[in-house]
């Protein structure tokens, strides 16, 4: 009921070792209509969909699953090369985006991006975006190799939902000890929580009006072709 696709990073090719295949394409404008049409029928379908790895990951040549790495574009070349597919996602009504633990140089350097408030801001303020922002997996190398109590950091930074913390019980105790004490905002955890629920109540209605087809296993396999087909042509 809720999938963590589609991806929107833009790859460069060879360089690029951690999304790779993954990526709908090395063009922005090839990988936005791919990705708004992505979005579009996971809505109609009544499942919850996370656009990711914001704001991309495509160009970044090391993988965060090991440490941080760095993306190292100026803003403007940002804007127009790796938001272009994130954007068209908003556009289409993506219901979640998951945001990266890259470190952005020329929005919040020095940090794994799902730790950073100017990245939530960038995604909220500039693209528009209202939904659920969710972290990549915290059990990852850039986070636990930087970021002491990250899902901590991660809710402060302007996270609804934390990804697979390296440990859950310890992650939901760091939670509840920053709520006593202040750090964290009750109101703050109060909204992202109902956030996620009213997300999760929608997909529940959406999916209940949506009857599922009696070939729809022939319709996905006749879609995997079609895909597998164009990705042949180029």
């Amino acid at each position: 009921t809720w999938a963590f696709a589609p991806v929107a990073d833009v790859t460069v090719g060879a360089a690029d070792p951690t999304i790779g295949s993954r990526s709908p394409s090395g063009d922005p404008k090839i990988a936005a209509t791919a990705v708004s049409a992505a979005v579009q029928g996971y809505n109609a379908a009544g499942l919850v969909s996370t656009t990711k790895h914001f704001p991309g990951h495509g160009a970044v040549t090391g993988d965060t699953h090991l440490g941080l790495q760095e993306l190292d574009f100026g803003k403007k070349k940002l804007k127009r090369r790796d938001l272009v597919p994130f954007d068209a996602a908003v556009d289409a009504g993506a219901p979640a985006v998951m945001i990266s633990h890259v470190d952005v140089k020329a929005v919040a350097p020095g940090k794994p991006a799902s730790m950073a408030a100017p990245i939530y801001d960038l995604l909220r303020k500039d693209l528009g975006f209202d939904g659920i922002a969710v972290t990549d997996s915290l059990g990852m190398g850039a986070v636990t190799t930087t970021t002491k109590k990250p899902s901590v950091a991660a809710l402060e930074a302007g996270a609804d939902l934390l990804l697979m913390p390296a440990n859950s019980k310890a992650a939901h105790r760091s939670v509840v000890k920053a709520l006593r004490s202040g750090r964290l905002e009750r109101s703050l955890v109060e909204d992202a929580a109902a956030k996620v629920v009213a997300m999760q109540l929608w997909q529940q209605r959406t999916a209940g009006a949506v009857p599922v087809p009696g070939d729809v296993r022939q319709q996905a396999e006749r879609a995997s072709a079609a895909l597998s087909e164009a990705a042949s042509q180029g």
